[in-house]
């Protein structure tokens, strides 16, 4: 299992199709986002420094966390509604 209390980080694993696997809500102000082992997320696309984009096939989560971290990662075009669902997650 893979857990993440960022959540646009969560969004953006939800918005690529990561497998969510629940939420732990036992600290109120920092709720644990859990996802299945394997992430089952089957490729992410970084933007490269010349304006390219590299496809990473089967990436692992600490390749998606690098790549969010760094400013790389590119968001898909339902972020925003991953984003929206996580809110709603977080305000059950």
């Amino acid at each position: 299992m893979y857990q993440a209390t960022d959540l646009y980080f969560v969004a953006a694993l939800i918005a690529y199709g990561a497998n969510y696997h629940g939420v732990d809500r036992s600290v109120k102000r920092n709720q644990l986002f859990i996802f299945d082992d394997p992430l089952g997320v089957s490729k992410i696309f970084i933007k490269k420094a010349d304006g390219g984009v590299t496809v990473i096939e089967n990436p692992t989560f600490e390749e998606i966390k690098h790549a969010f971290d760094t400013v790389v990662l590119m968001f898909t075009p339902n972020y925003t509604e991953a984003v929206r669902r996580i809110k709603g997650i977080i305000n059950s």
